[in-house]
């Protein structure tokens, strides 16, 4: 049962009563056990008989269970803790905003949170279209991560709308040029010989599988044998066998075994899990290739423009979207919104395509001699 009390303000004449006198205009709160649980709130009202309203709706059994918000993040924070550790950290970072927004504005339970509340906290962040467009997206899964085990009322976050015209920076692939530059920084780059051979290893295995840094850094030494390297594609679940070039198979056969293992102890080219974390072992390879790429002298170079590299080249010599989709484990619809870019190699084919469409059929014929009587 839920127990109704004056919360007497320090301007209230009978603040020395205690919070059983009733008889003020104080803001009302409750306390005790609601659904099992401790319950302890304001009720956002001076009426007492609308006061006594809400306790029956909070009591009802239908009514969603009173759930502190930093208690909220936790659990939805351990919910996808599978996900990668980049992928939880931008999820911590948003939802610590929500977190220190939601004490600033005096919410201690999810049933407290509004729209407006919402609206407010949105408007404060200042972020940019594309980036609150991502954010009001994590906000809708953690409210209905909520919503489904009765935690809030419904999802607020759906009743935002998202904002319109946002139109993501177009992504390059890479010129051969710019390839080339990339790769002759890896030999400018460092102290040691290791450290060279090492970046170009992760340069060439993003150049030639398009695999995402954290999979380059953690690359098992089993995922390569017979001439071919076994990749597990994350999105999709599929793994994917492809063909080593000649140079990248005789960069990863020269790489020695990762500081402080053997020859024959080595499970990973460039991770040794007695020593390192995952996490340690991916920010190395994040600061090395971000040191080549700044050594490069390319404009806006980074890791991702490898796999728009990657898929151009495939539709550019005739595959499909479901080819390209299968080599990068992203789907078909993906494929063709983000990484069929048009360029002079697409063109080419469409031409020689199409002189073969206009010369070799023969109708075609037919209508070459009709023009040449």
């Amino acid at each position: 049962m839920l127990r109704l009390w004056r919360r007497h303000t320090p301007k209230c004449p009978h603040r020395g009563k205690g919070r059983d006198y009733t008889n003020c205009r104080c803001p009302i709160w409750t306390d005790g056990e609601l659904h099992g649980e401790r319950y302890r709130s304001t009720l956002k009202t001076r009426d007492w008989q609308r006061a006594i309203r809400k306790i029956a709706t909070l009591e009802s059994p239908d009514a969603p269970r009173w759930k502190p918000v930093k208690e909220a993040i936790e659990a939805f924070k351990k919910h996808y803790s599978y996900l990668e550790a980049s992928t939880q950290r931008k999820y911590k970072n948003i939802l610590e905003h929500l977190g220190d927004f939601t004490k600033e504005a005096g919410v201690e339970a999810l049933t407290e949170f509004t729209v407006d509340h919402m609206d407010a906290y949105r408007a404060g962040r200042e972020l940019s279209k594309t980036t609150a467009t991502k954010e009001l997206q994590l906000l809708r899964q953690f409210f209905g991560f909520c919503f489904d085990r009765k935690w809030v009322e419904e999802n607020v976050a759906k009743r935002v709308k998202a904002p319109t015209n946002v139109k993501p920076k177009p992504v390059e692939p890479y010129t051969t040029q710019e390839i080339i530059k990339i790769i002759a920084a890896c030999d400018q780059f460092g102290r040691t010989s290791y450290e060279r051979l090492r970046a170009r290893a992760m340069v060439l295995l993003m150049r030639y599988t398009a695999l995402a840094i954290s999979d380059v850094a953690t690359l098992a030494r089993d995922r390569i044998r017979d001439g071919e390297i076994l990749v597990f594609r994350q999105k999709t679940g599929n793994l994917v066998r492809l063909p080593l070039p000649p140079d990248l198979e005789m960069v990863l056969d020269a790489l020695p075994p990762p500081r402080g293992m053997e020859s024959n102890e080595a499970t990973h080219y460039f991770w040794n899990p007695a020593t390192m974390t995952r996490r340690c072992v991916v920010g190395v390879a994040e600061r090395t290739l971000a040191a080549v790429f700044k050594k490069s002298g390319v404009v806006h170079a980074h890791a991702h423009r490898f796999r728009h590299t990657l898929a151009t080249e495939i539709l550019s010599r005739g595959g499909s979207d479901q080819d390209a989709a299968d080599v990068l484990g992203n789907s078909p619809a993906i494929i063709r919104k983000h990484y069929a870019k048009w360029n002079v190699q697409r063109q080419d084919r469409i031409k020689s395509l199409m002189q073969t469409v206009h010369s070799g059929t023969f109708l075609a014929q037919k209508e070459k001699a009709a023009v040449t009587v």
